[in-house]
């Protein structure tokens, strides 16, 4: 049995450390689900899944301008060479 405070479901315990913030996505990040619609029910860009494949508009590859690999936690950061906010 474990204690309420070893909770490991608990999101301020130290093994789930709080997910990062991310800025907006790069404008030329894509992904499939973002041409897909649907009955009216907006999914948003938020809503992805672990097989998700992301491309670069610059690149239409896989890989950005920076040689780096395209995925929505890289490409929501300023911190990428190739970055540009929507």
């Amino acid at each position: 049995m474990t204690h309420p405070d070893q909770n490991p479901s608990n999101p301020e315990s130290p093994e789930n450390p709080p997910e990062a913030l991310q800025g907006p996505m790069c404008r030329h990040l894509r992904s499939k689900g973002m041409y897909v619609y649907t009955d009216g029910v907006d999914m948003g860009f938020d809503h992805d899944y672990d097989n998700t494949i992301y491309w670069c508009l610059k690149t239409m590859k896989s890989f950005g301008p920076d040689d780096e690999m395209v995925e929505k936690a890289a490409c929501c950061s300023s911190d990428r060479a190739c970055y540009q906010e929507i």
